[in-house]
């Protein structure tokens, strides 16, 4: 039952940061003119600095007074887990947008749904395991 409440949490809070990751791609890409792939990597960039404060702190709720050392280690391991997530992402985007010149906002969505499995599985399974 707790595995499901936190899948729960970490759907809400994954819907949260896909929105920031479509609003922040949506302005860069579209009202802004910048490229598609450079729009897609700093919508993501925005998109896992505020999914790793609430997969920390909210969804996998880490308590207590930690090292830095593991703290930093959480960073920089949460940001590998989701570059590989990102690459996914940036994929996704340049064939359906670039190359097939499909619909931008449509895709951005499916590509989203791809990288929230990825990344709950990583943070579930790897990043914030539980210490035993």
């Amino acid at each position: 039952m707790h595995l499901h409440k936190d899948f729960f949490i970490y759907c809400i809070f994954g819907a949260m940061a896909t929105l920031v990751n479509m609003l922040s791609y949506e302005l860069l890409y579209a009202h802004l003119g910048l490229p598609n792939t450079p729009a897609v990597a700093l919508a993501w960039f925005l998109a896992v600095t505020f999914a790793f404060f609430t997969n920390k702190y909210i969804v996998f709720r880490e308590k207590g007074k930690k090292n830095r050392h593991r703290i930093t280690a959480e960073l920089l391991y949460f940001y590998f887990c989701r570059a590989a997530s990102g690459l996914l992402d940036v994929i996704i985007m340049f064939v359906a947008v670039d190359v097939l010149d499909l619909n931008h906002t449509l895709w951005k969505f499916i590509s989203n749904l791809a990288m929230g499995i990825c990344n709950y599985l990583a943070g579930r399974l790897f990043i914030f395991a539980k210490e035993k």
